[in-house]
């Protein structure tokens, strides 16, 4: 008995090791690897047949700061007919989110209560955008909540598109989620390079100019988001050129996401 199951044991052990040893070849074969043209993500046809992202907001008011959330909530009507244009384009019906939600804490939003400190966030299965309009109980600046917004938007093409889609083969891990993020950073700034480039210009520097910061929170903000200076090249990205196909993060190298 062991001398006929040995063979096959050292047989399985073999092809065990190979796999091992070859996983990411086999994972950019098959299209499961960060960064691998073949993943579905990267090759979506939304990079090619959605044409330009954004728009003026004819409906924002002239002072910004005067009412924030008056602000906010125009800019969502803006950006649904933006992303309405520009998925009518590649044959895709838009779905706007089932609720923006302007919230003072984040228990007020519709998930995320425990997550780390974050100025927004979109629930996917509700498919509601949350924005942080207070904190520590100061009103936020405008602009910046005008970004996340337009971020979390980003969050929600990506869901109902199908780019974010957690089904298939694709490995979900924080290489894939730094993608996800610093593709919304540069679909966000795509959105608003027409509607304020001069506040989108601070705000991109503002972001380069982060510091690599150690602390926990802060690394592991990094790790699922990207850095900084990642952010803000990505947000360069989508500023100059206002395409999906310029915000593919799904095709670029692991440097360029990290």
């Amino acid at each position: 008995m062991l001398r006929r199951t040995l063979p096959v044991a050292l047989a399985f052990a073999v092809v065990l090791a190979g796999l091992v040893h070859f996983r990411d070849d086999l994972r950019e074969l098959v299209g499961t690897a960060p960064g691998s043209g073949r993943s579905a993500p990267a090759v979506h046809r939304l990079y090619e047949m959605s044409g330009p992202v954004g728009g003026r907001c004819a409906d924002l008011p002239g002072d910004l700061d005067a009412d924030g959330e008056a602000a906010l909530r125009a800019l969502a009507g803006c950006l649904d007919r933006m992303w309405e244009a520009a998925l009518g384009r590649a044959g895709l019906d838009y779905e706007p989110p089932s609720e923006m939600r302007l919230v003072g804490t984040p228990e007020e939003a519709a998930c995320g209560i425990d997550d780390f400190d974050w100025s927004g966030i979109y629930c996917s299965g509700e498919r509601v955008v949350n924005v942080l309009v207070e904190r520590g109980g100061e009103e936020r600046e405008t602009f910046p909540m005008m970004f996340t917004l337009a971020h979390e938007y980003a969050h929600h093409v990506q869901q109902i598109t199908g780019i974010a889609d957690q089904s298939g083969p694709q490995v979900f891990d924080e290489a894939w989620s730094r993608r996800l993020e610093l593709q919304a950073d540069c679909l966000a700034a795509a959105t608003l390079r027409d509607v304020h480039p001069y506040l989108l210009n601070d705000l991109r520097r503002s972001a380069a100019a982060q510091s690599d910061a150690v602390e926990e929170q802060a690394a592991a903000y990094r790790d699922s988001h990207g850095s900084g200076a990642s952010s803000a090249r990505w947000m360069l990205r989508g500023q100059k050129e206002g395409t999906m196909a310029s915000c593919n993060t799904w095709k670029a190298p692991a440097e360029e996401v990290s």
